[in-house]
């Protein structure tokens, strides 16, 4: 609740000797802010500890009343309780919103403080020179979206605004590189020491990852904090050219910035797929490391027994290619494996074949409420295709997760038979296969020519 009320109230009123603190969680790190903020913990932990001691023989959260106010009674308890929760989530939310935006409690309800110079007072005195600061026009739009910001964030004449929201994105991005590269290259290299180290999430409370990830936590801190500090006479995540390389170019920032935004996205895929399956960043390709099953030792193993499964002898090898693996993923003796990229390529095309129909047809089919809704890749941004796509994502997991269940005991794609068709047979599975693929290579082509000509399925044809 004091949480809550500090971050509004801190977007207006500053004590003598703080005016320089910001607002917003980096008040926390900017000193005379780090002090008090280091008062004031310490001063908790003292009345938690010596003064302010729970008595068994009274309720939790009764400390009594010195000032005999008689108000601590079960309607106030009641009061206490459900205020607080509803302050945690509004503490959480301030908080999150803060680290994603960069603004403070009041600024992400898109208020504005006297002390800004996004007041309208300074906005229209900027204005009179003709020289308003345009986020649309900075480094960053790029096709074939341009300029991205649908929730309003950045503000026309907020200049400052802009820069923090902007050395975010940067920091997130160069973060989410190295989080996406290292959740590939640590499922095949290992330091030593950290051999008994899993390859996933896990890492990070697994010992000695746990400490390497906080090592990392401080190192990082100190580097933002005390090493690469931001010159606003620069533009955002400017530090120097230490080398002389003078490679940080406007070409390079712009590359930077749009390589951050595709790290963003896989580092959240790699995570959210772990989370869901189990398995680290090259496991969900559907490949294997030396030290799973695959290695040769349990080859050699199962040789011995003279049942090495054979990938070239699966279903899928189809004329005129035969068995095509070009890259060698799938391995002799690696079953596990071979089930793992099978599955995967099945629902890979089933997909495909969803969008690739539904790239043709919504070219000349829409539901009622959606006739506003483009019929090309715009309708994933455009209300209310998205929330359509949003629900179909939704029930799509839904579906994997809890309904279509993979059985070991069954072949990959194989969820049953509810309606007792009995259709899903060998060369059902052989054309479901061969399906699939033409559509992953369709709907691959129908969205590239999307986006190089902005015309939808049918368009392309002529159509």
């Amino acid at each position: 609740m004091m949480a809550a009320v500090g971050a509004v109230a801190q977007h207006y009123i500053q004590f003598p000797g703080f005016e320089g603190v910001p607002a917003d969680l980096a008040a926390v790190t900017t000193a005379p802010g780090s002090y008090g903020f280091a008062a004031l913990f310490i001063l908790s932990g003292v009345a938690e500890l010596a003064i302010w001691k729970q008595d068994d023989k009274k309720e939790p959260g009764n400390f009594g009343d010195p000032l005999g106010l008689g108000q601590y009674n079960e309607d106030m308890r009641g009061k206490e309780l459900n205020n607080g929760r509803m302050a945690m989530i509004a503490a959480l939310g301030i908080v999150a919103a803060d680290i994603f935006t960069g603004k403070d409690g009041m600024q992400q309800l898109g208020l504005g403080a006297i002390r800004e110079r996004t007041s309208r007072v300074a906005l229209r005195a900027t204005a009179a020179k003709g020289d308003v600061f345009q986020p649309a026009k900075q480094m960053g739009a790029t096709a074939p979206l341009g300029f991205f910001d649908p929730v309003g964030f950045a503000k026309e004449g907020d200049e400052s605004g802009f820069r923090n929201l902007r050395a975010a994105e940067i920091k997130h991005g160069r973060v989410a590189m190295m989080a996406a590269v290292g959740a590939v290259a640590q499922h095949y290299i290992q330091f030593p020491g950290f051999e008994g180290v899993p390859a996933d999430l896990a890492a990070v409370t697994t010992a000695p990852g746990s400490y390497g990830f906080a090592a990392l936590f401080i190192l990082s801190g100190v580097a933002e904090l005390a090493i690469w500090k931001q010159d606003d006479k620069k533009e955002p995540g400017n530090f120097g050219d230490p080398l002389g390389l003078g490679q940080y170019s406007e070409d390079m920032r712009g590359k930077e910035l749009n390589n951050g935004r595709m790290a963003m996205i896989a580092a959240l895929g790699i995570v959210a797929a772990d989370i869901f399956t189990g398995k680290d960043g090259m496991q969900q390709l559907g490949l294997g490391a030396i030290r799973e099953r695959t290695s040769r030792v349990a080859l050699r193993a199962t040789a011995a027994n003279g049942e090495v499964f054979q990938p070239a002898k699966q279903m899928g090898a189809t004329a005129p290619l035969g068995f095509f693996d070009p890259v060698g993923f799938t391995k002799e003796g690696d079953e596990s494996g071979f089930r793992n990229l099978r599955a995967a390529e099945i629902k890979h095309g089933r997909v495909a074949m969803m969008a690739a129909v539904g790239a043709v047809a919504q070219h000349y089919i829409q539901f009622p409420g959606f006739e506003g809704v483009p019929a090309d890749l715009a309708a994933v941004t455009t209300a209310p295709g998205s929330y359509g796509f949003a629900a179909l994502f939704i029930l799509s997991g839904v579906a994997e997760l809890a309904i279509w269940k993979q059985d070991d005991k069954k072949e990959p794609g194989n969820f049953g038979d509810p309606l007792g068709l009995g259709q899903y047979n060998e060369d059902m599975r052989g054309k479901e296969l061969n399906n699939g693929r033409m559509a992953m290579v369709a709907a691959l082509g129908i969205v590239a020519a999307d986006i190089f000509t902005g015309k939808d399925g049918m368009q392309q044809l002529g159509f």
